[in-house]
């Protein structure tokens, strides 16, 4: 009986052992299916998505400008030669007064660009100090681009106005935003294009880019344009496209200067 009585013991004993292996081995792995699932959050919530095709150039590096009323009349047969793309100002808030107006040649060059043939995409001068505000630019630009077809982004610029000795003014500065305000105005314009089925974007220097938003909580679709007049962009952020040089010149447009830009495609 005592023989007996020991072999049942340490059969039970041996079930119980394997009993707790089976359930630390299940624990093991559900601590690591919740690891893996918690790191893939943390960098779908830290790494912005970038759009990876918006248009196809054909090449890795695509090359192009962006006008307004500022550049005067534009071939745009001349240009669609020597560019891929072309952004035209479609309109602008004053700094001022806050009124939206549409830039004086913003038809005459999309219909130009449009028959030439360049992919075009537009932008407006943003001044807005609130969602609501942003939300009224976008219904603006919306509302002159339904008459074309726009290939590229809708961009909003924005940016901060400067006096002749070079400090900020205008109703833009004069708000002085946290950056969640500022990037909430963005993504209040943003949604707004997205939502009317055109994609959107985001001009801005890199200075400002990188100090004065949260380029992270921007949406994973929108793309990124990004001023930087140097050899190299010079702070650390994510683009797309990058505005190399404002004193640019070519062919076909007859100001002085136009801005130049290269579109990465990857």
């Amino acid at each position: 009986m005592a023989v007996k009585s020991r072999k049942k013991s340490k059969r039970k004993t041996s079930n119980i052992i394997e009993l707790r292996s089976g359930r630390l081995i299940a624990a093991i792995i559900i601590v690591m299916i919740a690891a893996v699932v918690i790191s893939s959050l943390v960098i779908a919530n830290t790494q912005r998505r970038t759009p990876q095709t918006v248009y196809d150039f054909g090449k890795p590096v695509a090359q192009g400008i962006d006008v307004s009323e500022h550049n005067g009349k534009i071939d745009w047969d001349t240009v669609s030669e020597n560019f891929d793309f072309a952004f035209i100002r479609v309109g602008y808030r004053g700094y001022g007064n806050g009124e939206i107006c549409e830039d004086e040649f913003a038809s005459q060059n999309l219909k130009a660009a449009q028959k030439a043939g360049i992919p075009t995409g537009v932008y407006f001068y943003s001044q807005a100090v609130s969602q609501e505000e942003a939300r009224d630019e976008a219904d603006f630009v919306l509302d002159i681009v339904k008459h074309y077809d726009i290939e590229l982004p809708v961009i909003m610029d924005f940016e901060y106005p400067t006096d002749e000795e070079g400090n900020r003014t205008g109703r833009l500065s004069d708000a002085n935003l946290s950056k969640k305000e500022s990037t909430q105005i963005i993504n209040a314009f943003c949604d707004r294009v997205e939502e009317n089925g055109y994609i959107s974007g985001l001009y801005a220097s890199s200075g400002v880019m990188y100090h004065e938003l949260n380029t992270d909580d921007l949406g994973d679709d929108t793309v990124i344009w990004t001023a930087d007049y140097n050899d190299d962009v010079t702070y650390e952020i994510e683009y797309n496209i990058w505005q190399y040089s404002r004193t640019g010149e070519t062919d076909g447009v007859s100001s002085k200067y136009v801005d130049l830009n290269y579109w990465y495609s990857n």
